[in-house]
């Protein structure tokens, strides 16, 4: 009898339980928060109106490789046996001239032309060059072991400088753009500074003010 009458209980209380939720009214969720006057409202990225993006200008072509003009004046000035006056020279003649260009002339009787990679931090890492050269289809290259030009790739050494300048492009052309030609023996190199400027151009002047020992005329056509 017990049993039973809480069977029924409990039968009264889900049915109970049953007809509140049906019949409750939603929760009131609230009247919307309006922001403050003046004040944006957060908008998505995606909300937000697409702009178009600027075209960007394209670049103007650069007095290093722009056409000399025809009416040109083309000079020398040189020779510099020090790095850091020739740098300072060509610093001071660019902003006076249309094209100034930097050429190192090899004074002496050179033994020989050498190609080679200049020298890297560690022989490991000139050993790793020496590997990526061969897998590229270079040979006759050493790893230098000792000397000045430690873990430095020796690629190859020539009777003349057009052999090595051969040699050169092989190697360049094989994506190796470090490598470069040196002459082999008791010789120097100097420095010149090559320039095409308007008539109106002033070598004289341009000379001392640059500390040019001398100047050359030189022909345009000649001028790389």
């Amino acid at each position: 009898m017990m049993q039973r009458a809480l069977i029924v209980f409990l039968v009264v209380i889900n049915v109970g339980v049953a007809a509140w939720w049906a019949s409750r009214s939603p929760r009131n969720q609230g009247a919307p928060i309006e922001a403050p006057a003046g004040v944006p409202r957060l908008q998505l990225l995606a909300e937000a109106p697409q702009r178009a993006r600027p075209q960007t200008p394209a670049p103007s072509t650069s007095l290093a490789t722009a056409a000399i003009p025809a009416d040109a004046r083309c000079v020398s000035f040189g020779p510099f046996d020090n790095p850091a006056l020739l740098r300072r020279a060509h610093e001071r003649l660019q902003p006076q001239v249309l094209r100034a260009n930097v050429r190192n002339v090899v004074v002496g009787a050179p033994r020989g032309w050498r190609v080679i990679a200049p020298p890297l931090a560690t022989q490991e890492a000139a050993q790793a060059l020496a590997d990526r050269m061969t897998a590229a289809g270079l040979d006759d290259l050493i790893v230098m072991p000792t000397g000045v030009d430690r873990n430095g790739i020796a690629l190859g050494r020539f009777g003349s400088e057009e052999s090595a300048r051969r040699r050169l492009a092989q190697v360049q052309a094989a994506g190796f753009d470090q490598a470069k030609v040196e002459p082999v023996g008791d010789v120097r190199t100097q420095g010149w500074i090559d320039v095409a400027a308007t008539n109106a151009f002033d070598a004289a002047l341009a000379a001392r003010d640059s500390a040019a020992p001398r100047t050359e005329p030189l022909d345009c056509a000649n001028l790389r």
